[in-house]
């Protein structure tokens, strides 16, 4: 059961280690510091809402509000969580670009030996376009990148435009304020162009969480069926040379 005196307790002495006044904090979750002052003397209940605006107010976990507990990890940005867009979310994501990411928006992650940052995204790969370098599911490491005269020819990009998130590898252009895309996967189709207004957020690839784990024995054997494939397509276009070379001398 909620202990209205020790909640009171300790939302004064939060406030009071911030040196905020009531009328500061009440102003913060849209009540009248009266009420407010009913809820830090304990003679009011208070609301989830309100639990989650003191929260934020005072960075500590909602748990910390309601029961004092300390051993609680506040699920942050600033705490080296980072936001994890599934597919399914890459729509929302480009339809809310402008808006800041909230910890209620996706679900968030802590990766262990990396040190994450307020730039970085987490976003799930779709489609086959950059196989062999990254396969659909696969969830890559992003870090937003607002100048692009540090962006490396060849660098691996994630792209955002008014309808899609795309990752290409970045080629550079001749024309000024004009960037080419290819995709890694030779079957996948042709590159993309696209002016530089176009593009709403670029982010670099850091790196990636793979959910495909191939058996060393595949590897041999799939280098070894590359291999036979392309001396096959070798040996065709030379017997077509030489089919061709006879045809002219026939003639």
């Amino acid at each position: 059961m909620l202990n209205r005196i020790d909640l009171g307790n300790r939302l004064k002495q939060l406030r009071k280690t911030k040196q905020y006044s009531q009328q500061f904090v009440a102003e913060n979750l849209f009540i009248t510091q009266a009420a407010y002052s009913l809820i830090e003397n304990s003679q009011n209940g208070i609301i989830a809402e309100h639990v989650v605006g003191l929260s934020n107010l005072y960075e500590v976990t909602t748990d910390y509000i309601l029961k004092g507990d300390k051993h609680l990890i506040r699920i942050s940005p600033s705490n080296g969580f980072v936001p994890y867009v599934k597919i399914k979310a890459h729509a929302g994501y480009v339809k809310n670009l402008s808006k800041e990411i909230s910890p209620g928006d996706y679900e968030w992650y802590r990766i262990p030996g990396f040190n994450a940052t307020l730039e970085h995204r987490l976003f799930e790969a779709e489609g086959e376009s950059m196989i062999p370098t990254l396969f659909p599911g696969d969830i890559i490491i992003t870090q937003t990148q607002n100048n692009w005269d540090q962006i490396l020819d060849g660098s691996l990009i994630l792209i955002v435009t008014n309808e899609s998130l795309l990752i290409k590898r970045f080629k550079k252009s001749n024309e000024q304020d004009v960037f080419i895309f290819e995709n890694d996967n030779p079957e996948a189709g042709e590159e993309l162009i696209f002016s530089k207004d176009e593009i709403k957020e670029i982010m670099m690839i850091c790196g990636k969480i793979s959910n495909v784990l191939v058996p060393h024995h595949h590897n041999g054997a799939n280098g070894k069926i590359k291999t036979m494939e392309e001396s096959i397509e070798f040996l065709k276009k030379e017997l077509l040379s030489i089919t061709e070379k006879l045809s002219i001398k026939e003639s």
